[in-house]
């Protein structure tokens, strides 16, 4: 009710990618294997620090609250240490929406400053909130940060960069992404609709008490 799927991208694809050995946009296909479970997505995983990359534009609605949800997964190697970033870059007429201060890239950053002492996956998940430009991000359910960007927003790529790295690999690894608007005139009318039947509700309950009373009245 309200927010509308209409873009998601997940294992099924990403398998298929990976089996291909397909790219998706500028992000590498991999298969990462935590606690007996395979995933499959598209990253950066590098011993060296990086560039962004970025995945294909992915379509956004303009004019819509929207929000976009991307899972992920945090690499590092047994005895690395090193900075991943994840962010979201939007666009407008071709070029990167910026914020005030001339950003176009926004989201989070990882930093291991302690080295495992074996290779280990964590899972997370990035969220973007979207509404008349302005974005608000969180990971796994914390809030990082708020900004105004830019519009109209027309698409969107998912981007991640290796800022730092020592003793091996780091990197983050998408394996899921879920882009949603809210349609307020259905959830308007559902609204409408539920009061409609709570009214309904009531007046027969008072319906029912009045006949109920009228009932006793008469028998005295």
């Amino acid at each position: 009710m309200g927010w509308k799927e209409y873009y998601k991208i997940d294992q099924s694809q990403f398998r298929d990618m990976y089996s291909n050995a397909q790219s998706w946009g500028e992000l590498a296909p991999y298969k990462v294997t935590l606690q007996g479970t395979d995933y499959y997505g598209q990253g950066v995983v590098s011993s060296n620090a990086t560039a962004w990359k970025q995945s294909p534009k992915i379509q956004h609605y303009p004019g819509y609250k929207t929000r976009i949800k991307i899972k992920y997964i945090l690499w590092v190697d047994a005895g690395a240490t090193g900075k991943a970033d994840i962010g979201i870059v939007f666009y407008k007429n071709g070029d990167t929406s910026k914020d005030p201060q001339g950003n176009d890239v926004h989201g989070a950053r990882h930093t291991v400053s302690v080295a495992p002492s074996v290779s280990t996956g964590e899972l997370h998940e990035f969220v973007v909130e979207q509404d008349s430009g302005k974005i608000v991000w969180y990971v796994d359910g914390q809030k990082i940060d708020e900004t105004t960007l830019e519009q109209p927003l027309q698409t969107f790529t998912i981007a991640i960069m290796i800022e730092d790295v020592s003793g091996g690999n780091i990197g983050i690894v998408v394996y899921e992404v879920v882009a949603e608007y809210y349609d307020w005139i259905e959830d308007l009318v559902s609204q409408m609709m539920n009061a409609m039947n709570i009214m309904v509700w009531v007046m027969m309950i008072v319906l029912m008490v009045t006949l109920v009373v009228k009932a006793f009245r008469g028998k005295r």
